[in-house]
C-alpha cells in the first residue's frame, strides 16, 4: 500500500475528515488500479485543498501526475489518474472555460473502428444528439433510482414523478443542473463547432404522433405523457415560478 500524506492542506476540511476520506477511496487502490472514482456529490463538497489532499496521496500510488476529470458519457461521477489513461482507446479530454475537464469518447474513433471491421461503409450522415437540457439532466441521474424503489414502475410514470420533484426543487439545485446542461453543451459545440439543432418536420411529427397514439392503445398508458415537467404537473405555491426555466 502507498504511503500517505501527511501534511495539512489548507482546506475547509478537517484533518480527520479527510483521512476519513481517503481511507474509504484506498479501497479502490491496488498494484492494478489506475484510475480512482469518486461520486460527483462527493466531489462537489470537496474545496481545493481536499481534491490536493486525495491528488497527493493518489500519486504516492501511482507515482506520476494526476488530474481530476469529470465523466462526459452520462454518470454523475469523477475520474483521478494520470492523462495518458484518458486519452488511450479513443478517449478525449474537453475542457470548456475554467471547469474541470470532461472525459468522453470520441465518435471519430468508434467510425474508424467500425470502417476496419465492416465490409461496407454507409453514406448515411450521422445525427448529433442534441445536448440535455438541465431536467433531462437531472431526470437521468434519478431515473434509476426511483425505478428500483417502485418495481413495476413505468418510465411514464417515472417522468411524472421527477417533473413533480423537478418543481419543487430550489434555484440553487436548478441552478446547478443548469450549469451542468451549459458545460455540456459547450464542450459538444467544441467538439462540433457546425452543429445545429434541427426541429422534427411536421410530416416526421405526424407519424410519431401516430405511433405514439397507436403504442398507447396497446398498452393502456394513455393517461401519461413524455413532456418537460411544467406542462405535466400544474405547480403550487411554493413552487418554482414557471417563468423561471432553467
Amino acid at each position: 500500500m502507498a504511503s500517505e500524506t501527511n501534511w495539512a492542506p489548507v482546506s475547509q476540511w478537517s484533518s480527520e475528515q479527510l483521512q476519513a476520506i481517503w481511507s474509504q477511496l484506498q479501497a479502490q487502490v491496488n498494484p492494478f488500479g489506475q484510475v480512482l472514482c469518486l461520486s460527483g456529490n462527493l466531489f462537489r463538497m470537496l474545496d481545493n485543498g481536499a481534491k490536493n489532499f486525495i491528488a497527493q496521496n493518489f500519486i504516492n500510488h501511482v507515482k506520476e501526475p494526476v488530474l481530476f476529470c469529470i465523466d462526459g458519457t452520462g454518470p454523475d461521477r469523477v475520474f483521478l489518474g494520470a492523462p495518458r489513461h484518458f486519452v488511450a482507446g479513443g478517449g478525449m479530454l474537453i475542457q470548456p472555460g475554467r471547469s474541470d475537464p470532461f472525459w468522453i469518447i470520441r465518435t471519430e474513433a468508434k467510425l474508424r473502428a467500425a470502417t476496419i471491421c465492416a465490409p461496407t461503409v454507409s453514406t448515411k450522415t450521422t445525427k448529433i444528439p442534441r445536448p440535455p437540457n438541465a431536467y433531462i439532466l437531472y431526470r437521468k441521474e434519478r431515473h434509476n433510482s426511483v425505478k428500483d424503489a417502485n418495481p413495476g414502475i413505468t418510465n411514464n410514470e417515472i417522468s411524472q414523478i421527477l417533473g413533480r420533484a423537478w418543481n419543487l426543487e430550489s434555484r440553487d439545485v436548478r441552478q446547478k443542473y443548469k450549469d451542468m446542461a451549459d458545460r455540456v453543451k459547450q464542450a459538444l459545440l467544441e467538439k462540433h463547432p457546425d452543429y445545429q439543432y434541427k426541429p422534427r418536420k411536421p410530416s416526421e411529427k405526424k407519424r410519431r404522433t401516430r405511433r405514439n397514439a397507436h403504442s398507447r392503445g396497446l398498452t393502456g398508458s394513455g393517461d401519461f405523457t413524455a413532456s418537460s415537467p411544467e406542462s405535466m404537473i400544474p405547480l403550487s405555491a411554493n413552487s418554482a415560478d414557471p417563468n423561471d426555466h432553467i
